[in-house]
């Protein structure tokens, strides 16, 4: 999975932790940046749990984290037509990350500007807006947008990394180490994602962030 897509997804909106022990463990090792098995995990709980609001939101967060977009939007579809107004602007958010994640990056802007419309946060509908349009190709437009949401936000961690993708991708290879780090330090702390990213090849054979690449700390979070 694309580095910047997977930091971007991080974006969403905060669900309702799901009820239950057994989806518990299953965030609990999201937060551990370990998807699979946070899969894995949902898949063994209870069925009444698996099959709450709650239970199958958490699932279609998961396969969004794994780039599994078709069936994230494929299980988004269903808790669109049940979720409450209270609940219609995160699930809307979780769509857009979701189509875009599956690269049907029209429909994702569309969710993404309905989820603004039903009460969002704009800073992350707008750093999710950011992330389709660097994942279509659209990198001017991506990048005037990343940095008008860190003008607002400067503390967001996926604009932060999707503007390191951008460095490193011009071979600006000092600018995007320090971006990286300047996530880590705010709480984006994935030493896997960093080690196996191709988008920074580059960045690693430079040295510049092997100590993040060592590290075992390990901090994603499951929003």
């Amino acid at each position: 999975m694309h580095a910047s897509a997977l930091v971007a997804l991080l974006l969403v909106l905060l669900a309702t932790r799901a009820s239950g022990q057994s989806l518990w463990l299953s965030e609990h090792f999201a937060n551990e940046c370990e998807y699979e098995l946070a899969l894995v995990n949902w898949d063994k709980a209870p069925a009444a749990e698996r099959q709450s609001f709650d239970g199958r939101f958490l699932k279609a967060r998961i396969l969004i984290q794994l780039g599994r977009g078709v069936e994230a939007v494929n299980e988004i579809s269903t808790l669109l037509t049940e979720a409450d107004e209270k609940r219609m602007a995160e699930v809307l958010l979780a769509m857009g990350l979701a189509q875009s994640a599956a690269r049907l990056f029209e429909q994702a802007e569309k969710s993404l500007r309905a989820a603004k419309a039903k009460g969002a946060d704009i800073d992350l509908v707008d750093a999710a807006v950011a992330e389709v349009r660097l994942s279509n190709g659209r990198v001017v437009e991506a990048e005037a947008l990343l940095r008008q949401v860190l003008r607002r936000a400067p503390d967001l961690q996926g604009p932060i990394m999707n503007l390191a993708t951008i460095r490193a991708t011009e071979g600006n290879l000092t600018e995007a180490a320090a971006l990286i780090r300047l996530a880590w330090h705010l709480g984006y702390q994935n030493p896997k994602e960093l080690r196996k990213a191709p988008e920074f090849e580059k960045v690693r054979a430079s040295g510049l962030i092997n100590d993040l690449i060592a590290a075992t700390t390990r901090r994603c979070g499951i929003h």
